[in-house]
């Protein structure tokens, strides 16, 4: 684990990567009218599987309560492997008991897939790869489109467990952890459009949320070389190569890779200019495709904004 990550947001977990408070980035998020987004709530990380019973109790004593897990579930069964399409090569990265390690240390587990099963077969991964791999902002901005088609059952669960928090309960959270931890599996995408929307509707910028986003790059940075010659050696990665790259060489390879890593000020920005145009505000996509009320988005911002 990297040493040299700003800390806040960043917090240091032996095998936990990009594991921050978002509220913290930067000094603090704000709204738009100047009040602050609440720490000690709105955690996000990438995938969980490595960390022991003495991880989990630093991540309890952070005031992490519930973890939120939106990965599918070749991605749960083999961590990274899951991802990268190596699931029937038998490679085992996701940990033993982990989940035990998580609830021994009093800290509840969700799993609320994004995606289904099926769609980290080797055909639907390289019709993803194909968009994250892209040179432009629109290969991350179709692919954003795609989570948040899906994402609408997945999000509610966050969101209902957010907005069931009480006014009260917030004063007492220092002895009783109250926080969500959202991740995937590199806790960029999934989790980056989940944090996107969230903060949104809070009504922190899109620049403040475009560089929370951005967090991720840094994040990750120390595991690149770990990860970049997986995701380049995975069948859907080799079908993108043929398809759109031809003749290219192992550095271009190497840089296509990379920027299926990176988190991008302007995906996010791009991603926040569609979820306008598609669903016409958070707000709107909170209502109709993850079925909240006026009371759950009241509670929302009553629980996630401090007033004074």
């Amino acid at each position: 684990m990297t040493t040299e990550l700003p800390s806040p947001p960043f917090y240091q977990v032996p095998n936990l990567n990009n594991f921050r408070d978002a509220a913290l980035a930067y000094g603090g998020l704000k709204t738009n009218d100047g009040r602050s987004i609440r720490p000690a709530l709105l955690y996000r990380s990438a995938e969980v599987s490595r960390v022991d019973g003495e991880g989990w109790k630093v991540i309890g004593g952070l005031g992490v309560k519930h973890v939120f897990d939106l990965r599918s579930k070749p991605e749960v069964d083999k961590g990274w492997a899951g991802i990268t399409g190596e699931e029937s090569k038998g490679v085992e990265d996701a940990m033993k008991g982990w989940e035990d390690a998580l609830r021994s240390a009093g800290v509840e587990r969700s799993w609320v897939p994004v995606f289904a099963a099926d769609d980290y077969s080797p055909e639907r991964l390289a019709e993803r790869y194909m968009k994250y791999l892209d040179e432009a902002v629109e290969g991350f901005v179709s692919a954003y489109h795609d989570i948040l088609t899906h994402g609408g059952p997945a999000f509610r669960t966050i969101l209902l467990y957010l907005a069931s928090l009480s006014p009260a309960s917030l004063e007492s959270s220092s002895k009783n952890p109250l926080g969500a931890l959202i991740h995937c599996t590199a806790g960029k995408d999934r989790t980056g459009i989940f944090f996107g929307l969230l903060l949104s509707f809070l009504g922190v910028s899109d620049e403040q949320i475009a560089n929370e986003y951005q967090l991720t790059e840094p994040g990750l940075k120390h595991i690149h070389e770990q990860v970049v010659p997986r995701l380049m050696a995975s069948p859907a990665f080799e079908r993108y190569k043929q398809e759109r790259m031809g003749d290219a060489s192992d550095e271009q390879g190497r840089q296509a890779a990379l920027r299926m890593l990176g988190a991008k000020k302007e995906s996010m920005l791009g991603a926040l200019g569609m979820l306008r145009e598609e669903w016409g505000s958070p707000e709107e996509y909170m209502r109709k495709v993850c079925g909240l009320g006026d009371k759950e988005l009241a509670a929302l911002k009553k629980i996630l904004i401090i007033e004074s």
